[in-house]
């Protein structure tokens, strides 16, 4: 603009010479001053012009150096294209990442290829976008030059400039490569979906798969079946030939049982060494009880040919149990009951059968009686023991926190772990009172500390899926907090993944009134059950504990390793803190230290202990500390 104005001053001023040019013949002297005057201006000005064009030029160019060197030092790939989507520039992280020069793309049109092709209708979706709202971005998967596919997270971005009255479009893509994240990602979903031994589904996919199958019953398709299978004496070849062989008979039965059944079966390995099978009802349904008898036939028949095992042949046997929808249950979790009762029966009537359930035979044990009224009467009589076992951080060599564990002492001198009665009381309907009374237990204790001014850390507890979905949960936390007078962050509620998936609204709801209230949250035995990747994401959890399962075998066993570094990457990529449990070596405690994994517990570190003991062990932990 500035220079269009000196041109049209200068147009004025060859006029104003024109008009001098006719006065200086009627009257020279006046006629020669006004146009030296003129002429002197109008050099000024062709200098003003000169000079400003010049400066111009040398900002355009020095904004086309800085364009250049960002393009150039940039992390990110980036490349341009005309109106009609042809490329012409790219820089070269572009070529480092795509492994595509300057040559192989430059006049080519962008197109997404993936490893089936190129996807014209991701191309169609992303050019739409574009047009009606100048930007598009999302994560997408590409081909490298040498065809190995790779992840980016791209934006593409429409600039539009006018010049001369003419308006010129360029679009920007600008991506970045994902392919670590995206791997990672597709590592933990199958960790979550399947087993990690066999490659099966697993538990929790079983019993969602039934739980669909169930509510797809109608009436063209009105039952299903499903089979418990068990392996005979599996702990002896575990026991004598070790975990690592017994996990190659598991794999050879998941192959076995893969290959000889119909592909729309769902089979999944439920835990050790138990295995599931889901007939759904378009299969099943109209089928007679022969039917049935025929695919247990064929699961039994699996087992007739030896398996070779550490170059032993080794012969196994097995037992099924039947159950039946809606004969005999009319849920998921009574016809799994309906399943094991079955199972229960053949293993009682020898090796290789298969029973069906049968409801005249489905009778409690009478030892349930006596066991379901001691464990009231030892919570009534407040008989329950809390132990707390260290958690340390590795990586500052110092104490962490604590878990509580409970313990339930018997007269004649010997303890009762929880696994033996924790299944019981949440059959029962007995482990909320028995939580809150140990909810009660633990903050006295640590209120108790607090006096003492003992440093504990903050101290984890567990917290059962039945306890963790009553809105009476809120309520006990407040008003324990309250009456030890215990601040909340002392405090961290231990939940099972099973305590999500049931009903993940409340829990997100619930959980989030947990940390409103600033007690801490960890989510135990990760990777064990259904872990999604969106509910970590979506859910406010502090930690992540890495179950024993993973990490027994972690310095002997390349699979679990891997499973335990993602589930450790992927902690820190959600900024949550990562605890292994069941340490017990060296060899264990290094490797998941140099994973990354600092916070660790397990008789490596100290085995738990009775509250008296506590303080002590702590003053000894100072005292190392400070002479060292």
């Amino acid at each position: 603009m500035r220079i269009f104005t000196l041109v049209c001053c200068i147009i004025l001023l060859l006029q104003h010479f024109a008009s001098a040019a006719t006065v200086f013949t009627s009257n020279p002297p006046i006629a020669l001053t006004s146009y030296v005057i003129t002429a002197a201006l109008t050099l000024l000005l062709l200098i003003a012009v000169v000079i400003i064009i010049s400066i111009a030029l040398q900002r355009k160019k020095q904004r086309l150096v800085f364009v250049d060197a960002l393009l150039s030092k940039s992390k990110d790939a980036v490349w341009v294209t005309d109106d009609e989507f042809n490329i012409i520039e790219v820089n070269r992280t572009f070529s480092e990442i795509s492994g595509f020069s300057e040559d192989d793309v430059i006049g080519k049109r962008f197109k997404a290829h993936t490893s089936n092709g190129r996807d014209q209708q991701l191309e169609a979706i992303i050019k739409q976008e574009l047009i009606n709202d100048g930007y598009w971005s999302g994560e997408i998967w590409n081909v490298r030059k040498n065809g190995k596919p790779y992840a980016l997270d791209l934006s593409i971005t429409k600039i539009t400039t006018s010049r001369f009255f003419k308006k010129s479009v360029r679009y920007v893509g600008v991506f970045s490569d994902i392919t670590a994240r995206k791997n990672n990602e597709r590592t933990m979903l199958k960790l979550t979906t399947k087993d990690t031994v066999t490659g099966l589904s697993n538990r929790a996919i079983f019993i969602e798969s039934l739980e669909k199958a169930i509510k797809a019953c109608n009436d063209t398709y009105p039952s299903l079946l499903i089979i418990f299978i068990d392996l005979d004496n599996f702990k002896k070849i575990n026991d004598s030939l070790g975990h690592t062989v017994g996990d190659v008979l598991l794999k050879e039965v998941a192959c076995r049982l893969t290959g000889a059944l119909n592909s729309a079966f769902t089979i999944a390995r439920l835990g050790a060494d138990e295995f599931a099978i889901l007939v759904p009802p378009y299969l099943y349904s109209g089928k007679t009880v022969f039917f049935a008898k025929k695919t247990a036939d064929i699961v039994l028949q699996q087992f007739k040919t030896p398996f070779m095992l550490d170059g032993f042949e080794t012969s196994l046997s097995a037992c099924c149990g039947l159950a039946i929808y809606p004969d005999n249950a009319y849920n998921c979790e009574n016809l799994m009951r309906s399943a094991t009762s079955a199972l229960n029966h053949a293993k009682k009537m020898g090796h290789n059968t298969y029973q069906f359930f049968d409801k005249d035979r489905h009778t409690l044990d009478p030892t349930e009686l006596t066991k379901e009224s001691a464990l009231f009467r030892a919570i009534n009589n407040n008989e329950f023991e809390l132990y707390f076992q260290p958690k340390f951080d590795a990586q500052h060599n110092q104490l962490y926190g604590f878990e509580a564990l409970v313990r339930w002492p018997q007269e004649d001198g010997s303890v009762i772990n929880p696994d033996e009665f924790i299944p019981l009381a949440e059959q029962n309907g007995a482990i909320i009172p028995l939580t809150q009374l140990l909810m009660e237990q633990l903050l006295n204790q640590l209120a108790q500390w607090r006096k003492q001014n003992i440093s504990f850390g903050n101290v984890a507890i567990n917290i059962s899926a039945l306890h963790f979905q009553q809105s009476s949960l809120i309520e006990t936390l407040v008003d324990n907090l309250a009456k030890f007078d215990v601040p909340a962050h002392c405090l961290e509620l231990e939940i099972t993944e099973s305590a999500m998936m049931d009903n993940p609204e409340f829990a997100e709801q619930q959980m989030k009134r947990i940390k409103s209230l600033g007690v801490h949250i960890a989510l135990d035995d990760f990777g064990t059950g259904h872990s999604s990747l969106s509910y970590l994401k979506r859910f406010p959890i502090d930690t992540l504990k890495v179950d024993k399962s993973f990490v027994k075998d972690i310095d002997k066993n390349d699979q679990d390793r891997n499973i335990t570094a993602t589930i450790v990457r992927l902690a820190k990529y959600l900024d949550i803190n990562v605890v292994a449990e069941g340490v017990e070596t060296e060899e264990q405690a290094y490797m998941l230290h140099i994973m990354g994994c600092h916070f660790q517990q397990g008789y490596y570190y100290c085995k738990p202990l009775k509250a008296e003991q506590v303080s002590e062990f702590i003053n000894e932990k100072l005292k190392k500390q400070q002479s060292s």
